[in-house]
């Protein structure tokens, strides 16, 4: 029997997860319809899409401001196909200014079962979008181990099925892909992932290309690799920063950050992926200056790196905002090339996240809730 989900990943890293899902769902049962956002990971895999996830990875609150009318006309859109093509369940991963407002808006017109997968950061800032979680959403299923606890005590009780991240991980050998990347294994490898949306790489990409080579006129056998989304033209970027003594790897952009001895990583996903790698990394991130002061004062949490949100301390050193300069990067770098007792230390933190983390199967553990759940 035919299945139809409606599935929407907003931004890359949705995306790879939403795709992870898409596959143990498949698995379960060949015979279904996915329609609905994501990226081209979705894509491959048959979902008809109505945007991109590279159209909807907006970040910062001037960002969203200015794009606006685009997200508005994307709800009608959705809300409008949905109406016309009424699948048997609603899967919303993480993007919440978009997904919660499409939840509550679907809920006036139908009994379509919402699951919410991926927690929005709530724990961070705008805690009192639980109110709008427990009247619009049928079934929240988390993957961070101090999520449960948390919506637990707030009278709110979630799945929580561990991190699919993990599901991504296959550790190759690193001889093959330095092979694959002409990389001299036996000198020091440094790594740049900028971010996966186009304004991270905006603001990031020359800050990160400078504190490199800042390192580089230090530690001169230093190879650079920069990591990039496959969204990305390379062409068009080559236009604009010197790529010149830069090794970029954007088929498979992970293998440049398992292969590194360490990375300046832009805030997000990529952090955890570099923890799972067991990639020591420094933590940058910018947002517009209006974008920051507003953070500044609603967010919570102490730290902006999901590794140290999940140590509950700071693991990987993070340099945000007016503290992200190419000296302070460059010597956080350096410091653990360079500082043996460091780097051990670092590497005994970086496996208790891990451990936090969990095992593999979140992807075919969220399937199983989805299709054998009454919700």
């Amino acid at each position: 029997m035919t299945q139809n989900y409606f599935i929407i990943a907003g931004e890359p890293s949705a995306d790879t997860h939403g795709a992870s899902l898409m596959k143990e769902m498949l698995s379960i049962n060949s015979d279904i319809n996915f329609a609905g956002i994501g990226g081209h990971n979705m894509k491959a895999l048959g979902q008809d899409q109505l945007f991109s996830s590279d159209q909807m990875a907006i970040m910062g609150f001037t960002e969203v401001i200015r794009h606006l009318k685009f997200l508005k006309n994307a709800k009608k859109t959705v809300v409008k196909h949905i109406i016309s093509n009424p699948p048997d369940k609603i899967i919303l991963i993480d993007y919440p200014g978009f997904n919660l407002r499409l939840a509550k808006e679907l809920k006036k017109i139908s009994n379509i079962p919402i699951i919410y997968y991926i927690s929005p950061q709530i724990w961070a800032w705008k805690e009192n979008r639980i109110k709008t979680i427990k009247k619009y959403v049928d079934k929240m299923i988390v993957i961070l181990p101090f999520e449960k606890d948390w919506y637990r005590e707030r009278g709110l009780e979630v799945e929580y099925v561990g991190h699919p991240i993990l599901d991504q991980y296959v550790p190759a050998k690193r001889e093959v892909i330095a092979n694959e990347l002409s990389i001299d294994q036996k000198k020091p490898i440094l790594t740049l992932f900028p971010g996966s949306r186009k304004q991270e790489l905006h603001r990031h990409l020359k800050l990160f290309l400078d504190s490199a080579l800042l390192v580089k006129k230090e530690i001169s056998d230093l190879q650079i690799i920069l990591g990039l989304a496959k969204e990305f033209d390379l062409n068009e970027i080559s236009q604009n920063y010197d790529l010149s003594n830069i090794k970029i790897e954007q088929k498979n952009p992970i293998s440049a950050l398992e292969i590194a001895d360490v990375a300046i990583v832009a805030s997000g996903t990529s952090t955890l992926e570099a923890a799972v790698y067991e990639t020591p990394s420094v933590i940058v991130y910018k947002l517009s200056t209006i974008s920051w002061l507003i953070s500044k004062l609603i967010v919570k949490v102490p730290f902006a790196g999901l590794v140290n949100l999940i140590a509950n301390k700071e693991v990987f050193p993070e340099l945000l905002q007016d503290n992200a300069t190419t000296e302070n990067i460059s010597k956080s770098v350096s410091k653990i090339l360079l500082d043996e007792d460091y780097r051990n230390s670092l590497a005994e933190e970086i496996q208790n996240v891990k451990t936090a983390l969990g095992g593999s199967g979140a992807s075919n553990r969220v399937a199983q809730l989805i299709m054998y759940n009454e919700n």
